[in-house]
């Protein structure tokens, strides 16, 4: 009791119950730190957390055999003197309970509990770490609190990366319906960049942030479908549909627009189809989306490092978005390379096609006048702004935190 005081696992001016020994007539014997016999305290004085709970390993062997020990176990903050099967018991019990276990250990004695546990550690290079998938480096506690970030920050990535390719799906699925729709297509380019250079470059990059260095006192969500995961993979979809209907207002609403006629036949050649301005519209928004929404999901600051320290990630961002402004706001050679912003005499070789394919319009160009570039610049940026808002503040902010408390699956912990 000394030591988990002095330690901190005993809050401060909480009082201590201990289990001391079995009586004869199988009755526990409960008594406070002074030596006097107490009773055990009620689950209501337990649960107001200014009562700790301390047992022997004979006692907490004839609570399990009494089949008692279930309401008090997440009240009892000290095993004493327990032999190498009480530990493997303490361990099982905490699993029965529904209960995610760490354990960690330093000698062959420990070995039972550190495979009954969910995860186990060991401290040493002993008879333990043959058994356990995880041994401390520095054989200290310390490389306990190491594997949670480490364990905490794979399970954020791992949600990060599983959102973004929902995102993925679902704007590259909402593309196909408004291509549809107008009866155009991208260029050839366009869906390289879109289906190869953006979504495989930011899925491979979005999970290598590292982790958090200080462990939060809330778990990250493990659900697929859960309260937190949809909300962000949900929000993030909605904000990009609604971006996109800005963008293609905001073409229909200028003067200069005139909606493409399409002659008999001509919508089965995807070539003639994909030099338009709807098509330049939807491509820059919705192509800017594939990197703003792995900018938003790659927040995780309660689990993974800072933002900017996945430079991997961080340098993709910084020119893919120098490359989209420059395709937005410049005509030139990397423009036409999407027939996008692109004069009928620059233009370059497709993807599949060694010719130059001429502009199919009946105006040779893809230009768009100087101001509604820069309308379509700044749908792109709001548009990246808002889905880190969404993210940071809704999602990971007090939004977020009521969501995760109204709908907590788990036992809250204990610190």
């Amino acid at each position: 009791i000394y030591i988990a005081r002095a330690s901190g696992l005993l809050p401060k001016g909480s009082q201590m119950v201990l289990g001391r020994r079995v009586k004869d007539n199988g009755q526990i014997e409960w008594c406070s730190e002074s030596d006097k016999v107490v009773d055990l305290p009620l689950i209501g004085e337990l649960e107001q957390g200014d009562i700790e709970l301390a047992v022997t390993g004979k006692v907490f062997r004839a609570l399990v055999e009494t089949k008692s020990i279930a309401p008090i176990l997440p009240y009892i903050r000290v095993f004493a003197r327990t032999s190498p099967t009480d530990k493997m018991l303490v361990v099982e019990e905490h699993v029965n309970n529904g209960l995610i276990t760490l354990m960690c250990g330093d000698g062959a004695n420990d070995c039972g509990a550190l495979r009954a546990a969910h995860v186990g550690v060991a401290l040493s290079e002993s008879e333990a770490s043959v058994v356990s998938p995880f041994t401390g480096l520095n054989k200290s506690v310390m490389d306990v609190v190491e594997v949670l970030l480490e364990g905490r920050c794979g399970l954020a990535s791992a949600l990060a990366s599983y959102k973004y390719m929902i995102m993925y799906g679902q704007v590259e699925t909402i593309n196909q319906m408004v291509n549809a729709y107008f009866s155009i297509s991208f260029s050839e380019w366009c869906w390289v960049f879109m289906d190869g250079f953006w979504v495989v470059t930011m899925a491979f990059t979005l999970p290598l942030s590292g982790s958090a260095r200080k462990l939060s006192d809330e778990r990250p969500p493990s659900s697929l479908l859960g309260a937190e995961t949809m909300a962000s993979a949900i929000g993030v979809l909605a904000i990009n549909f609604a971006f996109l209907c800005i963008g293609l207002a905001a073409l229909k609403a200028e003067d200069w627009y005139q909606c493409r006629k399409w002659i008999e036949g001509s919508v089965a050649n995807v070539l003639i189809i994909g030099d338009n301005y709807e098509s330049s519209v939807i491509f820059l928004v919705t192509g800017a989306q594939f990197v703003s929404s792995a900018m938003a999901f790659n927040f995780g600051f309660k689990h993974r490092a800072a933002w900017v320290t996945n430079w991997r990630f961080f340098a993709l961002v910084v020119a893919f978005a120098i490359i989209h402004f420059v395709i937005i706001l410049v005509p030139s050679t990397l423009s036409c390379f999407v027939r996008v912003n692109c004069e009928g005499d620059d233009i370059v070789r497709g993807a599949t096609n060694s010719d130059k394919t001429p502009i199919q319009n009946p105006w040779n160009t893809t230009v768009m006048p100087m101001h509604f570039r820069w309308i379509v610049l700044a749908i792109v940026v709001t548009n990246a702004i808002a889905l880190m808002l969404w993210q940071r503040t809704v999602v990971l902010g007090p939004v977020g935190r009521e969501l995760r408390n109204r709908f907590r699956q788990t036992t809250p912990l204990r610190l």
